[in-house]
């Protein structure tokens, strides 16, 4: 019983320890990003996928893209925001929602494609609506990362003690 508790005390401090270890951002490798100054985005959907969670990544990234403020200036860029496809897996509890979006950074100036990306994300949730509103505030946080917006999502508990 004793070596049980033991090894479960051991395994809980490594999965805590471990659990607030993050990587070393580009910025501080000496890599530099790709950064725009993004003006503005365009969602876009087939008319099967909900049209809640369109309007939803639609409004997170117009969010970031309005808390942005660049110091220096860099090209401006217009993404467009393609739902290539989006689905729900129903479980036994919940279900599993998931989405692969396409992302196009398109210079205002010249009308140049400037970046194309694409990825795939995914929820789990209860509720169908709740599982819409995740997806999208995933879908946001990953595009306001890789281009450098301010990210309005909420903090969590690591975010706010390994800032």
């Amino acid at each position: 019983m004793r070596a049980i508790l033991f090894r479960l005390t051991v395994l809980g401090l490594a999965w805590l320890m471990l659990g607030g270890f993050r990587m070393a951002a580009v910025e501080e490798q000496g890599q530099q990003n790709l950064l725009y100054d993004v003006r503005g985005a365009f969602v876009s959907a087939r008319a099967d996928i909900s049209r809640r969670l369109v309007a939803d990544i639609d409004r997170l990234v117009d969010d970031s893209i309005r808390a942005t403020f660049r110091q220096t200036s860099m090209p401006r860029a217009v993404l467009t925001i393609r739902i290539i496809d989006a689905g729900r897996l129903p479980l036994f509890i919940g279900a599993r929602y998931r989405a692969k979006v396409m992302v196009e950074a398109t210079a205002v100036g010249n009308g140049e494609r400037i970046a194309t990306g694409t990825f795939a994300v995914s929820v789990f949730a209860f509720d169908e609506n709740a599982g819409d509103a995740l997806l999208a505030a995933r879908i946001a946080t990953r595009i306001a990362r890789e281009f450098s917006l301010e990210d309005n999502a909420p903090s969590t508990l690591a975010t706010a003690l390994f800032p």
